[in-house]
Protein backbone atom coordinates (compact mmCIF):
# COMPACT_ATOMS: atom_id res chain seq x y z
CA UNK A 1 0.00 0.00 0.00
CA UNK A 2 1.45 3.19 -0.85
CA UNK A 3 1.87 6.59 1.45
CA UNK A 4 1.70 8.95 -1.42
CA UNK A 5 -1.31 11.45 -0.57
CA UNK A 6 -4.60 11.21 -1.95
CA UNK A 7 -7.97 12.79 -1.50
CA UNK A 8 -9.32 9.41 0.46
CA UNK A 9 -5.25 9.62 2.32
CA UNK A 10 -3.68 12.80 3.24
CA UNK A 11 -0.28 12.95 4.08
CA UNK A 12 0.54 11.78 7.43
CA UNK A 13 0.90 14.99 9.88
CA UNK A 14 4.46 13.53 10.45
CA UNK A 15 5.76 13.61 7.50
CA UNK A 16 4.71 16.95 6.48
CA UNK A 17 6.31 17.86 9.87
CA UNK A 18 9.70 16.40 8.73
CA UNK A 19 9.07 17.80 5.26
CA UNK A 20 8.91 21.55 6.66
CA UNK A 21 11.68 21.22 9.25
CA UNK A 22 13.78 20.36 6.18
CA UNK A 23 12.34 23.05 3.97
CA UNK A 24 13.51 25.35 6.91
CA UNK A 25 16.76 23.90 7.08
CA UNK A 26 16.56 22.52 10.62
CA UNK A 27 17.84 19.46 12.45
CA UNK A 28 15.78 17.41 14.31
CA UNK A 29 17.95 18.68 17.33
CA UNK A 30 17.79 22.47 15.91
CA UNK A 31 13.87 21.94 16.06
CA UNK A 32 14.06 20.16 19.27
CA UNK A 33 15.66 23.04 21.17
CA UNK A 34 13.60 25.48 19.42
CA UNK A 35 10.50 24.02 20.84
CA UNK A 36 12.52 22.73 24.06
CA UNK A 37 11.68 19.05 23.24
CA UNK A 38 14.10 15.95 23.32
CA UNK A 39 15.19 15.01 19.59
CA UNK A 40 13.41 11.57 20.63
CA UNK A 41 10.35 13.48 20.56
CA UNK A 42 10.90 15.48 17.32
CA UNK A 43 11.80 11.67 15.52
CA UNK A 44 8.46 10.11 17.09
CA UNK A 45 6.12 12.89 15.80
CA UNK A 46 7.63 12.55 12.58
CA UNK A 47 7.67 9.35 12.22
CA UNK A 48 4.14 8.94 13.48
CA UNK A 49 4.52 7.23 16.04
CA UNK A 50 3.21 9.98 18.67
CA UNK A 51 0.92 12.74 18.58
CA UNK A 52 2.16 16.58 19.48
CA UNK A 53 0.28 17.47 22.82
CA UNK A 54 -2.14 20.40 22.28
CA UNK A 55 0.14 22.03 24.48
CA UNK A 56 2.93 21.74 22.66
CA UNK A 57 1.25 22.70 19.54
CA UNK A 58 2.04 26.45 19.35
CA UNK A 59 5.58 25.87 19.78
CA UNK A 60 5.95 23.94 17.07
CA UNK A 61 3.75 26.05 14.96
CA UNK A 62 6.07 29.41 15.72
CA UNK A 63 9.44 26.69 15.45
CA UNK A 64 8.66 25.84 12.13
CA UNK A 65 6.79 29.01 10.84
CA UNK A 66 3.41 27.76 10.89
CA UNK A 67 0.07 29.12 10.82
CA UNK A 68 -1.37 28.47 14.23
CA UNK A 69 -3.87 26.11 14.37
CA UNK A 70 -2.76 24.53 11.61
CA UNK A 71 -1.37 21.39 13.34
CA UNK A 72 -4.24 20.92 15.63
CA UNK A 73 -6.69 21.00 12.14
CA UNK A 74 -3.76 18.56 10.72
CA UNK A 75 -4.43 16.02 13.19
CA UNK A 76 -8.30 16.56 12.58
CA UNK A 77 -9.34 15.94 9.67
CA UNK A 78 -5.55 15.61 7.86
CA UNK A 79 -5.57 19.03 6.48
CA UNK A 80 -2.09 20.31 4.96
CA UNK A 81 0.30 22.34 7.43
CA UNK A 82 0.14 26.03 6.08
CA UNK A 83 2.70 28.32 6.51
CA UNK A 84 2.58 30.77 8.65
CA UNK A 85 1.57 34.73 6.29
CA UNK A 86 5.09 36.51 7.26
CA UNK A 87 7.29 33.57 7.39
CA UNK A 88 10.19 34.89 5.05
CA UNK A 89 10.13 38.26 6.29
CA UNK A 90 10.35 37.09 10.55
CA UNK A 91 13.79 35.13 11.54
CA UNK A 92 12.13 32.80 13.96
CA UNK A 93 15.29 33.11 16.33
CA UNK A 94 17.29 36.20 16.22
CA UNK A 95 16.66 39.53 18.10
CA UNK A 96 17.77 41.17 14.83
CA UNK A 97 17.35 44.89 16.81
CA UNK A 98 20.74 43.01 18.28
CA UNK A 99 23.85 43.90 15.98
CA UNK A 100 25.50 40.53 16.62
CA UNK A 101 22.61 38.48 16.81
CA UNK A 102 21.58 40.02 13.34
CA UNK A 103 25.14 39.24 12.06
CA UNK A 104 24.87 35.92 13.08
CA UNK A 105 21.19 35.06 11.11
CA UNK A 106 22.67 36.83 7.98
CA UNK A 107 25.80 33.89 8.02
CA UNK A 108 25.26 31.30 5.09
CA UNK A 109 24.76 28.53 7.88
CA UNK A 110 22.25 26.18 8.60
CA UNK A 111 19.41 27.52 11.06
CA UNK A 112 20.42 25.04 13.10
CA UNK A 113 24.05 26.43 13.63
CA UNK A 114 22.98 29.72 13.97
CA UNK A 115 20.94 29.04 16.55
CA UNK A 116 23.86 27.31 18.26
CA UNK A 117 25.74 30.40 17.42
CA UNK A 118 23.30 32.76 18.74
CA UNK A 119 23.03 31.11 21.98
CA UNK A 120 26.55 30.98 22.68
CA UNK A 121 26.23 34.74 22.26
CA UNK A 122 23.40 35.16 24.62
CA UNK A 123 25.08 32.79 27.46
CA UNK A 124 28.40 35.31 26.78
CA UNK A 125 26.48 37.94 26.99
CA UNK A 126 24.54 36.63 30.48
CA UNK A 127 28.07 35.96 31.92
CA UNK A 128 29.49 39.03 31.36
CA UNK A 129 26.34 41.18 33.09
CA UNK A 130 26.80 38.92 35.93
CA UNK A 131 30.38 40.00 36.28
CA UNK A 132 31.94 36.60 35.45
CA UNK A 133 33.82 37.59 32.68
Amino acid sequence: MSMSPTPDAPMPVGEQLKARREALDLTQGGLASLVGVTVTSVSSAENNRSTISRGKRQLWERALQLKAGTISAAYRDGTLLEPAESSAAEPPYADMTDPKEAAVWALDLSVSDRIEIIDAVRARAAQLRRGHG
